[in-house]
């Protein structure tokens, strides 16, 4: 490496006020505050340890969610500038460098970035390494120049290679892709169960790639609910015990949805006294999409929930999704391999190769009693 590369290189860190601030060591980054006050804050990082961000169109002249994304960013947006707001500009790596020595990098950043602000975004502060401001209000969901890499030596394996997209509160979302594909990863990513390796995953306006694994841990419990294709109930307890098991995990116990409206919701008051060797694989399935409610969560996340189930039982599980999303305006994500779902959701994510291959928005979503099964 040559000595102009050793030198440290200016970096700028901009606040939603559009005050730059410039430094060529020790980055400052100024925050605004509720009273309008500006708190400065340092980074505590190397300025040699640079990481370069990159975003791709989606795919052949695919760019309807880049262009999104580049106009959302100067939208007015009111939920978004009542929080913290710290915004990190990031001087690119050297290009000589292999992509695997880029990636370690990357990674050595990341850590040093999360190990500075993971708590400040788990309280609600707002932190960007993408120049990227989410829109809170509207948004649940926003990637910006999201990639996930696996590596093994001096061998990188690629999953997600470049995501943007922007999900809507209170949608009802399918995932589709063959497998491979980099759905269950991407699915992964957007719930917290794992990190990007770069850009920026905000959901509820978190940056999930900031928190460290323990932030990660309350967020989930804090924020979402899962419905898996097994169901994980526990078998010494019964159905309004295990959703119990849920409800025990809500932040805030007086507000939401009661055991008793769940288990109506869901059409299983009769059972709720029964063990789950006492119930259907269909009934098993309810249970644990009642015990995912009674968190009160924002998001549901649901991967392969019908794949263990017969057409009249998926069917009824389906239905029960729609229910609560529609009734109680919970964004739901579901991913499937069975394109005769997708057909019930408000959007339909098709990825394919690790990218977003097209998103579409359904004006007309079916009933799942009308769908083809096989």
């Amino acid at each position: 490496m040559d000595k102009k590369s050793d030198k440290p290189k200016s970096t700028k860190v901009q606040t939603n006020k559009s005050r730059t601030l410039e430094k060529t060591e020790k980055p400052k980054v100024a925050v605004k505050k509720n009273s309008s006050s500006i708190v400065k804050k340092e980074i505590e990082t190397k300025v040699d340890a640079k990481i370069e961000l990159t975003t791709e169109s989606v795919s052949n002249n695919k760019t309807i969610n880049k262009e999104k994304l580049d106009s959302h960013i100067n939208d007015n947006n009111t939920e978004t500038n009542k929080r913290e707001f710290i915004q990190i500009d990031l001087a690119p790596l050297e290009k000589k460098e292999s992509r695997v020595k880029q990636l370690k990098q990357i990674d050595k950043r990341q850590k040093q970035l999360t190990s500075k602000y993971s708590k400040e975004i788990l309280e609600g502060t707002i932190v960007t390494t993408t120049n990227y401001k989410p829109k809170v209000d509207k948004h649940v969901i926003e990637l910006n120049g999201v990639r996930k890499s696996y590596i093994t030596g001096d061998l990188e394996t690629p999953v997600l290679k470049g995501i943007d997209i922007i999900l809507d509160k209170g949608d009802f979302i399918v995932i589709l892709g063959p497998s491979g594909s980099g759905k269950t990863t991407f699915l992964n990513i957007i719930s917290g169960l794992d990190k990007a390796s770069e850009g920026d995953v905000f959901v509820l306006g978190s940056n999930l790639s900031l928190l460290k694994d323990s932030h990660l841990t309350k967020f989930r419990r804090n924020n979402v609910g899962f419905i898996f294709q097994q169901y994980n109930l526990l078998t010494n307890l019964t159905a309004k015990e295990n959703a119990e098991v849920g409800e025990n995990l809500s932040r805030d116990k007086t507000k939401g949805l009661s055991i008793t409206d769940i288990f109506e919701t869901i059409g299983m008051t009769e059972q709720m006294n029964k063990y789950p060797h006492q119930m259907s694989g269909g009934q098993q399935q309810r249970v644990s999409i009642a015990r995912a409610l009674a968190k009160n969560p924002d998001i549901l996340f649901a991967d392969e929930p019908t794949g263990a189930l017969d057409e009249e039982m998926g069917r009824k599980v389906l239905e029960i999704l729609v229910k609560v999303n529609k009734k109680y305006k919970t964004t739901v994500i579901v991913v499937t391999h069975n394109p005769n779902i997708a057909k019930i959701a408000n959007t339909i994510i098709h990825i394919k190769n690790g990218l977003i291959d097209e998103v579409i928005k359904n004006t007309k979503p079916a009933d799942p009693k009308t769908i083809d099964w096989s």
